[in-house]
């Protein structure tokens, strides 16, 4: 039976703005109003098309896609009209016009001009909402003819697919513009169809649709909550509910308009685009051929390789690449990657499970030979499964931009794009936006946000309890934000807010990878839209949905890692013309060495402290294969699960290795019996119970998702194969109850092969050539000044020399001088732009610079600003002109004289300037600066104390008695030690929240643990970079204790003190050395100075009176004598007694 009426005006979550329903909850409450089918017209945009439409048809409910499109009617007012697509034809037209939308957009305004409507008016349904401001304003004049000409305009472009839409959101019948253009249509013979542009799906969710609003409009709810453009009649009705505000054949008209909407997306066909091959072969034939004529090469060059193993490879391989149909797609990456490599752009071994293909391999697609490490072909074609290759390809990032370039011209700009994301609302985030548009503190919800669990994706419906969401893990639940909903009703009013609209889009962007190539214009497949952060285009469907509708996803990432290796290995050559990184050796000794040192600051997926604590320094890397595993085993799974110390307990004897079955030796031999990768759960399933491998990767596949039904089946096929290889119910039971227990962490060992091979690659760099390597590092983290200072650290740790920034030696980022130092990059200081330093390295070649003066007449200053120049002074770039003093008072001063020298030779008044000696300064005051007050100035211009530790300059102004970190040991007593505070992490688990510090002193670093008490307490003394007194009890570190070669040692901390106020308590007395041959002198003439320094509240004073003709010393103590421990006292003591003549005790 048919229904009697169809919604053909709703908006989903998608229309960012506004709409608050997902597109499945639209489609079943389609379903459970009876409608045979429902329209989907998101604002401007079809993000959520492919998800609706695909629901929709497995519901059997019919959609209807459309957009409800805003129109510019003039500088000050906007409407809007319904267009729904009749066939494909009509929908790509939808795909165009949507695109155009955002190209277009002035100030923001997603919009289309009526011209755009009506020249686009094949294969389109038009409807005409009564409820559109335009028609408003026209049906508000007196004279009629200018609301009839508007409407005869679009009926004779849209003939008879044009329709008036009848909205009414008034009980009390229609408004005066519904039933004057009603009317209108009624005595044109225009059709009337009822709307009701569904925003939300229940009269209830108007108050959460509307805070959907305040958040994207960046106002508060109170000020939408009676938006009149927005009523809370604007609900999903049933037909007996819209009934009551229109007539019968108004709402039966809105089937006939369904019925005229069909469009089919294909499904289970991809779409490549067109490879062009000169001659007259096929692709199949040509892929067969090169890849053939490639691999006989590879095998010349290798005689000691089996030729028949790596042909019957090849032809396995081929076979399954032919019959699935993508030939085009190898050649189309072997494409890419071969012109970026001929333009000398770095490009990554392979990611993800690409590298298992060797007819990848044979094309230089990928760089790791499969069958030496063993990497399975069906891992990334399973020829028993309907699946696209996905070739996941890094390069160099300052490369990455020219590929996407190269893609556009090869294949055409209108083929290409970006692939487009949206973001929505997690749930930190949408606690944080409710509390704010109810007005109330940040702080509040910032509270209620920090007691969520940081478990990446959680939903708050975990968080809260099972009520919200029966499927909740104990684990992600927070008692504290459960208890709080329940006993404070402005935490329930923030928490019942965000749990409707968490999940909802709240912004549109782009992948940060993925490409797609259509075989012909994009707009065949998928609108675009534009992303204001990137300034280019990108689809509005996301890379699930470009995949649905059948374009093919390329990833294009961009890795640092590859630019560092390449600046490193340019740097390299200067000096080693014949240094060829491909040739470098996988087994020397020094570069496992620096690895089982944890000596890995900058290596590539091997620099994290846990990385080195709980992987490196215990497995103690001494092959390739080692870095494989290290790189699959570091992640949460195999760390908490055991895993991880299986395999290095066994690598290092501390464990026997047992296999369960023979045959499982050769597949585990490598990893010590433990299963961590997923191509050995395929190879075991494949020797032990005969699977196929296409077989065997479903079974990875099932295991991974864990669904009992599923495994419980897999099993049972395992046992019977199993069976018939003579192998008991009973062994075969207990094998794969095993496989499946490391199977939910066992790792693509491709992947980790592609990337242990770049790591290795870093750590034979910063093994033979530190210096170019660190400096490579350097370079391309100069422009985040808090990175660099662990690299500027790992100089020394490394043994190479670190120069500061000079104006006449440095250039804008880090270099390798001839002596092997590594000299400072200006571009690295804080405020001080890359153009600028360009222009100064650039006079450079000219001649060093002089003097200041010098400095000045021959550079545009004005160019840099005072920011920069004070920055580089402040970093002492200019000491070798002149001293740190001199170059940061009188920077001001030769700024403007640079500026009268280059405004006159602007001018055409060159002459009167010649030389440095014809500007002038305006004169300075000379300043001096105290050596506490120049590590602050390093501090602001490198981001971190650059020259010394602060704690150095400090520790003789405090007690004698505290300990130095390197001089720590384990004591049951409390102790103070001065720290700096080099970094902070706070991590939470479940409700419980965790502070830890790094700090250091001049002689070391040391972990601190934090009570949340103490934290909470003395927040404001916490900060990153800040000098502070911790009083606490040193502790085993038991993060370190499982490492042999390290009885580490952390401190638990139970108090926080600045410095200043933290002498007093560490202090008893200061003691003053006095030589007898100056007694006289301080008692006549510096009496007065001596007295001045007396404080009745201060600290006992001892003097320490010493003979050095005769070597011995004497003590006094002076009872009527105090000093305060201030900075400024230690000044005048150093005045008046000279430096380091004072010691606290």
């Amino acid at each position: 039976m048919m229904a009697k009426f169809v919604h053909l005006q709703v908006k989903s979550h998608f229309s960012i703005s506004s709409g608050l329903p997902r597109t499945n909850q639209i489609v079943d409450k389609a379903l459970e109003s009876d409608m045979d089918s429902v329209a989907l017209t998101d604002k401007n945009s079809f993000f959520g098309l492919v998800k609706f439409y695909n629901y929709a048809v497995s519901k059997s409910i019919k959609p209807v896609c459309g957009v409800d499109f805003d129109i510019k009617i003039s500088e000050n007012l906007y409407s809007n009209i319904v267009l729904l697509a009749k066939n494909k034809s009509g929908l790509e037209s939808l795909f165009k016009l949507s695109t155009q939308a955002f190209t277009e957009s002035t100030k923001g305004k997603i919009c289309l001009s009526e011209k755009n409507i009506i020249e686009n008016s094949d294969n389109l349904i038009c409807i005409m909402p009564t409820a559109c401001d335009h028609l408003k304003f026209l049906a508000g004049k007196d004279d009629d003819s200018e609301l009839q000409k508007k409407i005869e305009n679009y009926s004779l472009n849209f003939k008879d697919n044009f329709f008036i839409g009848a909205s009414s959101f008034d009980k009390r019948g229609y408004s005066h513009t519904t039933n004057t253009v009603c009317d209108q249509a009624f005595k044109k013979g225009i059709p009337v169809v009822g709307l009701n542009n569904v925003l939300f799906l229940s009269q209830e969710d108007h108050l959460a649709h509307q805070a959907k609003v305040a958040i994207n409009n960046s106002t508060l709810l109170k000020d939408e909550i009676n938006n009149s453009n927005v009523s809370s009649e604007q609900f999903f009705k049933t037909f007996e509910e819209m009934k009551s505000m229109h007539s019968e054949d108004i709402l039966s008209n809105t089937n006939e308009v369904a019925k005229s909407c069909n469009v089919f997306l294909e499904e289970g066909e991809y779409y490549l685009p067109s490879y062009e091959i000169e001659d007259k072969k096929s692709l199949e034939e040509y892929l067969e051929d090169i890849s053939k004529s490639k691999l006989e090469d590879f095998l010349k060059i290798n005689p000691k390789l089996d030729k028949d193993l790596y042909r019957d490879r090849l032809e396995k391989e081929l076979k399954i690449i032919i019959d699935k149909g993508y030939p085009g797609y190898f050649l189309i990456v072997m494409d890419i990657v071969s012109w970026a490599k001929e333009q000398e752009i770095p490009v990554g071994p392979g990611r993800g499970s690409g590298a298992g293909s060797l007819v990848a391999y044979v094309l230089s697609i990928t760089a790791l030979d499969p069958l030496v490490h063993g990497l399975l072909f069906e891992r990334f074609l399973n020829p028993e499964r309907m699946s696209l290759p996905d070739f996941d390809i890094d390069f160099c990032i300052e490369g990455r931009d020219k590929v996407i370039e190269y893609v556009q011209k090869k294949y055409g700009e209108n083929s290409v794009a970006q692939i487009g994301t949206t973001g929505t609302m997690a749930a930190r985030g949408v606690i944080r936006d409710v509390t704010r548009i109810l007005g109330k503190p940040y702080g509040f919800g910032d509270m209620m946000a920090n007691m969520i669990p940081l478990t990446p994706g959680i939903k708050l419906g975990e968080v809260m309890n099972a009520t919200e969401d029966p499927k909740a893990s104990t684990e992600n639940q927070s008692p504290e934000l459960q208890e709080l909903r329940k006993t404070n009703e402005e935490a329930a009013e923030v928490l019942d807010l965000s749990l409707k609209l968490e999940g909802c889009a709240r912004s549109i962007g782009k992948h940060a990878a993925g490409v797609v190539i259509a075989p012909n214009d994009i707009h065949e497949f998928t609108p675009l839209h534009f992303d204001a952060e990137t300034n280019s285009m990108a689809t509005q469907l996301d890379m699930y949905d470009v995949e649905d509708i059948g374009l093919v996803k390329f990833d294009f990432l961009g890795l640092r890692t590859l630019t560092v290796i390449n600046n490193a290995v340019k740097s390299i050559e200067k000096i080693n013309p014949n240094f060829r990184l491909k040739e470098i050796p996988y087994d020397d000794p020094k570069v496992y060495k620096l690895l089982s040192l944890g000596k890995t600051k900058g290596l590539f997926q091997l620099e994290s402290r846990g990385m080195i604590e709980d992987v490196l320094k215990k497995m103690k890397p001494e092959n390739f294969a080692d870095i494989i595993a290290a790189v699959a085993l570091f992640r949460p799974g195999p760390l908490e699960s055991g895993m991880a110390n299986d395999y290095i307990n066994r690598k290092n004897g501390r464990e026997s290795i047992i296999y369960q079955h023979p045959s499982l030796k050769k597949i585990t031999n490598e990893t010590y019996g433990v299963f961590v990768y997923q191509e050995q759960v395929m190879e075991a399933a494949q020797v032990l119970a005969s699977y196929s491998l296409g077989d065997a990767d479903n079974l990875r596949r099932a295991m991974g998702k864990k669904k009992a039904d599923v495994m419980e089946a897999e099993k049972s096929i395992f046992v019977e194969g199993c069976k018939n290889n003579n192998i008991s119910k009973k062994k075969s039971e207990e094998i794969f109850d095993n496989i499946e227990k490391f199977a939910g962490y066992g790792f693509n060992k491709s992947h980790s092969a592609a990337y242990a091979l770049i790591a290795y690659q870093t750590g034979y760099l910063k093994t033979h050539y530190p210096s170019h390597f660190i400096a490579s590092v350097l370079s391309s983290e100069q422009d985040k000044t808090d990175k660099l200072e662990p690299h500027v650290k790992d100089c020394e740790l490394m043994k190479v020399e670190i120069l500061a920034p000079s104006i006449n030696t440095s250039f804008s980022s880090f270099v390798v001088n001839e002596k092997n130092q590594i000299e400072y990059g200006l571009g690295a200081l804080k405020g001080v732009g890359r153009k600028f330093t360009d222009e100064i390295c650039e006079e450079r070649k000219n001649g060093p610079f002089k003097s200041m003066m010098d400095f000045a007449s021959r550079v545009d200053l004005r160019k840099g600003g005072i920011r920069s120049l004070k920055s580089m002074a402040k970093a002492g770039t200019f000491d070798s002109l002149c001293g740190r003093d001199e170059a940061v008072s009188s920077i001001q001063s030769y700024l403007e004289a640079s500026d009268q020298k280059f405004k006159s030779k602007e001018s055409g008044v060159v002459d009167m300037f010649d030389s440095p000696q014809d500007i002038k300064t305006s004169g300075f005051k000379l300043e001096k600066f105290s050596e506490s007050e120049k590590l602050k100035m390093e501090l602001e211009s490198f981001g971190f104390y650059y020259s010394k530790h602060p704690i150095s300059l400090l520790r003789k102004t405090l007690s004698s008695r505290l300990t130095p970190i390197k001089k720590l040991m384990t004591s049951n007593n409390e102790k103070f030690i001065p720290v700096l505070i080099n970094s902070k992490r706070i991590v939470k688990k479940g409700s419980s929240i965790f502070i830890f510090l790094e700090v250091s002193d001049e002689t070391g670093v040391i972990d601190v643990s934090v009570p949340i008490e103490l934290y909470d307490m003395k927040k404001a003394l916490f900060k990153e970079n800040s000098v502070v007194m911790l009083k606490g009890s040193i502790i085993t570190d038991d993060y370190r204790k499982g490492n042999l070669d390290d009885a580490g040692i952390k401190i638990r901390a139970s108090d926080i003190l600045p410095i200043d106020i933290a002498r007093s308590l560490v202090t008893s007395k200061i003691k003053i050395n006095v030589p007898r041959s100056e007694l006289k002198q301080f008692g006549n003439g510096k009496f007065q100075e001596i007295k001045s320094l007396n404080d009745p509240d201060g600290m006992e004073v001892v003097l320490n009176l010493l003979d050095e003709e005769l070597n011995i010393s004497s003590e006094i103590k002076v009872d009527t004598f105090k000093i305060s421990l201030e900075d400024s006292t230690f000044e005048k003591i150093d005045e008046i007694f000279g430096e380091d003549n004072y010691t606290l005790i």
